[in-house]
């Protein structure tokens, strides 16, 4: 699934998106890889496979938090599969100078075969032509050389790798509900708009039925066209209403907007919260843009105030501004008293639970010279660790500023390990 902070997100990133007809159907010939490098494993030609091996191409990035989640699960599945004739590939559209470093990192967590696309074109023949925007996202290429199945690498690619391997995969099925989903799509588009009713109308029949046909287009989410046109024109209401705060929109066109997120939100949904939310963030906007572009002081003095007196329990935002004050090479006039207040601020409303924002609050006291503190909250960062690869990442700093006690220019030897300078220049971590 995709990380996303919390319902506004999900519907921000739902009514956000352009939803076309695919031009590919499952069983339509699989594209060759066009690779600029592999980083680890051999390299794979499709073509030569053909009659002998199933190949499972997933699309990710070093940047991405779920890609991150589902790596050792495709690890399994080739473990799993290896002696029936199943190759992964992973593919990113990175520089080998960012993946490279990551694999290396990964390890046997990453066991399969990695590679990175040139010019984007591998991505043109599965991500574009299946019309996906999203990572990390899996294609099947059955022993016939045929797209057989997409979708999250975490979301029913075990099963049905383990029916093609089997002979049982019913591929009349699967590009039927294929064909389902792009009507789903068009269905959601319209009712987002509050366009075209009747052919909205006419869709939803149609869905209906091939809902029961299929035993659910999307089995764990029976369709209901009722839910689906009230989520549709909420989130279209509240992106609206999002673009207008943002671009300071007039009270009485905002009033309008409001109306109408409150006339579509879902029960329980506290409009005056988000606006609240909304405004903190656009605050935060504005004033990293001010700090990363001309930085005119007075203006920039005016934004920090505002920043820091924000009232708001948003603790990713707050974490991400930080991080970024203290970090991003592009921010003009670092600030450390604020982004170590925000950074705080976004400890408290984690309660101290969150890996990522502790280790920010402890970049934080480091910088500020508070290196006994610094100390204590980075161990309690390796502590949260669930992620094995952001641990090996954390614990080195700790190991190493705590058994120096010469603290002065020891940073340039940090960065040798991997440390916090290591986590800026290198994506993938949970920022």
């Amino acid at each position: 699934m995709k990380v996303v902070r919390n319902l506004l997100a999900v519907l921000l990133a739902a009514g956000g998106t352009a939803l076309a007809s695919r031009a590919a159907d499952l069983g339509d010939p699989a594209a060759p890889l066009t690779i600029a490098e592999w980083v680890k494993g051999s390299p794979v030609n499709l073509a030569e496979g053909k009659g002998k091996t199933f190949y499972v191409v997933e699309f990710w990035a070093t940047w991405c938090g779920p890609c991150r989640t589902s790596i050792p699960h495709l690890t399994e599945m080739q473990k799993k599969y290896k002696d029936k004739d199943a190759v992964f590939i992973g593919v990113s559209d990175e520089k080998p100078a960012v993946v490279k470093p990551f694999v290396e990192k990964m390890g046997d967590k990453m066991d399969y075969t990695v590679a990175v696309d040139k010019d984007g074109k591998t991505s043109e023949g599965y991500m574009a032509a299946y019309n996906q925007n999203g990572i990390p996202h899996a294609f099947v290429v059955d022993k016939q050389g045929r797209v057989a199945w997409q979708g999250h690498p975490m979301g029913g690619l075990d099963e049905a790798l383990g029916q093609l391997i089997a002979g049982k995969f019913d591929l009349e099925t699967a590009k039927k509900r294929g064909r389902a989903q792009a009507k789903l799509d068009e269905f959601y588009q319209l009712a987002a708009s509050g366009k075209d009713d009747a052919r909205a109308d006419q869709l939803a029949k149609e869905l209906e039925a091939l809902d029961q046909e299929l035993g659910g287009i999307n089995p764990a989410h029976p369709f209901n066209a009722a839910a689906m046109r009230q989520q549709a024109r909420f989130s279209r209401a509240m992106r609206d209403y999002q673009m207008a705060l943002f671009q300071g929109g007039d009270e009485a066109r905002l009033a309008e907007l409001e109306k109408a997120v409150r006339d579509t939100a879902p029960a329980g949904f506290d409009v005056a919260s988000v606006r609240k939310d909304l405004l903190a963030q656009k605050t935060a906007s504005d004033y990293l843009r001010e700090v990363t572009g001309a930085a005119n002081d007075a203006k920039l003095a005016e934004l920090g105030k505002k920043l820091a007196a924000l009232d708001t329990t948003n603790a990713q935002m707050l974490n991400q501004v930080a991080w970024t004050l203290l970090t991003d090479g592009s921010v003009k006039k670092r600030d450390l008293p604020l982004a170590t207040k925000l950074a705080k601020a976004a400890y408290d409303a984690s309660e101290g639970k969150d890996a990522a924002i502790v280790d920010t609050y402890a970049r934080a006291l480091f910088d500020s010279g508070k290196l006994d503190e610094a100390i204590r909250y980075q161990k309690k960062a390796v502590e949260l660790c669930t992620d094995d690869a952001m641990r090996q990442e954390y614990s080195p700093w700790e190991r190493n500023v705590a058994t120096r006690g010469n603290f002065k220019g020891v940073w340039g030897e940090v960065n040798g390990y991997r440390t916090w300078s290591h986590i800026v220049e290198t994506p993938g971590t949970n920022r």
